[in-house]
């Protein structure tokens, strides 16, 4: 189960400026959907910006940051149209503006994969929602291949899971993949139990764990 917080990685420098990195090595499918898409047309609409926003503010962005993030996405925009049209909005699902309960439950909670997945299917133009039931599966596979999962083996499983609409076994599958080293090495040296690695139902608790696993892949053996 996903808690307030549990996507937060303690240390991890969440800025405006870190989320390009951060997208490519650790975002879920549906936030790097966002995240390029947001880059390509330097626009997203209001269910996109609010499901991407949500997820951003879990991972341990400011409301600062957040804005400034989204300030320098809408490229197009002036400052006017960005502060009257936009703004509100990011302020409300922080909880610093709308009415007492809002503001006392600190704004929205990042959406879980089973919020996304019962979301109405994304119209023309919309980019929210859960690629892995969304996409097309031809479009599905196009996009795993270019942000890098190449394994034949792996996108056949996908097309698989996709057929028997077993969207989060193949987001796992995907994330099992592209962790597969760092996932041995913490079952192996025991610093990992299994249920550290169950089945992941929340992108920002992917977040985390890829977030996790890379950086102990990285710290220096008997640091």
């Amino acid at each position: 189960m996903y808690s307030e917080g549990e996507g937060y990685v303690d240390g991890s420098p969440i800025t405006a400026s870190s989320i390009d990195q951060l997208a490519q090595q650790h975002f879920p499918l549906c936030m790097k959907s966002l995240h390029v898409n947001l880059r390509k047309n330097n626009h997203l609409k209001h269910f996109g910006r609010l499901q991407y926003t949500l997820f951003l503010k879990g991972i341990g962005l400011s409301l600062e940051e957040c804005i400034l993030f989204w300030r320098q996405g809408f490229k197009g925009k002036t400052d006017n149209e960005f502060n009257s049209q936009y703004k509100y909005n990011i302020r409300h699902a922080y909880g610093e503006v709308g009415g007492d309960v809002n503001r006392r439950g600190k704004g929205y909670t990042p959406y879980s994969c089973q919020k996304i997945l019962g979301d109405s299917n994304p119209g023309i133009g919309q980019t929210h929602g859960c690629p892995y039931r969304h996409y097309s599966v031809d479009n599905l596979v196009g996009f795993l291949q270019a942000t890098g999962v190449n394994d034949k083996e792996v996108l056949r499983g996908v097309r698989e899971d996709v057929g028997k609409m077993r969207y989060h076994i193949a987001c796992n599958r995907v994330f099992d993949a592209t962790h597969k080293n760092e996932i041995k090495k913490v079952k192996e040296d025991g610093s990992w139990s299994q249920t550290d690695l169950d089945t992941i139902v929340h992108p920002n608790t992917y977040f985390k764990r890829s977030f996790l696993l890379k950086q102990m892949a990285k710290a220096p053996k008997d640091a």
